[in-house]
């Protein structure tokens, strides 16, 4: 290959993935807006700035834009979430946990109600997901936990209520952000609020798994 072509390739390839990234972007924010249903193909090209057509060269349809968007949310949820280590003890790995998953509400909040929004429709793609990954994932941290159990570290605790519990605190700030904003009063929620939603979560979660805060 001349380093003419590879350059020309190089390029191209640059602007696939600078076009994709626009495109997906702009999806998910249309997608959270709008609801999955609602959303068109129109509306995520006016959004981006781009013609329909240009949308369609890309995903070739509304389908397999939705599976990249739900694709790329399920990476940074795995890259943005540190699995537990037993020599970290559940203390730190919950701390840890609850602060990263508040994280990733406050600053991924399209990214967290596009997801849900796909779980109540059922949307195959990520129920697949959850069978064949994030059991298996849940399973690694159930066993890491019976370990802290058996040596005296923290309390029996039923493993998959307390992830179900953990997700439902932290995402909420993030699904049901309006709701959060009437009961606490406040157009938008600042980085104090937060803050305070992280330690009322890990005492609340410490007092059950009965760890010292």
């Amino acid at each position: 290959m001349s380093e003419e072509k590879r350059a020309k390739d190089q390029l191209k390839a640059h602007i696939r993935a600078q076009n994709e990234k626009l495109i997906l972007e702009a999806a998910e924010r249309v997608f959270a807006r709008q609801g999955l249903t609602k959303t068109t193909t129109q509306m995520i090209a006016d959004e981006a700035g781009l013609p329909k057509a240009n949308i369609h060269y890309y995903f070739r349809s509304k389908k397999d834009l939705l599976e990249a968007v739900l694709g790329r949310i399920l990476a940074l949820w795995l890259n943005s979430v540190s699995q537990f280590k037993y020599e970290d003890g559940p203390k730190a790995c919950l701390t840890r946990y609850i602060s990263e998953k508040i994280e990733q509400s406050q600053n991924h909040v399209n990214a967290s109600k596009v997801f849900a929004m796909a779980l109540i429709g059922e949307e195959p793609y990520v129920l697949e997901y959850l069978r064949e990954y994030f059991v298996g994932e849940l399973k690694k941290e159930s066993e890491t936990i019976e370990r802290w159990v058996e040596d005296g570290l923290m309390k029996p605790v039923p493993v998959e209520h307390l992830f179900i519990s953990l997700w439902a605190m932290t995402q909420t700030y993030a699904d049901f952000d309006a709701q959060v904003k009437i009961l606490l009063r406040t157009p938008e929620l600042d980085d104090e609020m937060y803050d305070d939603a992280k330690s009322f979560i890990k005492r609340m979660v410490f007092a059950v798994c009965g760890i010292d805060d």
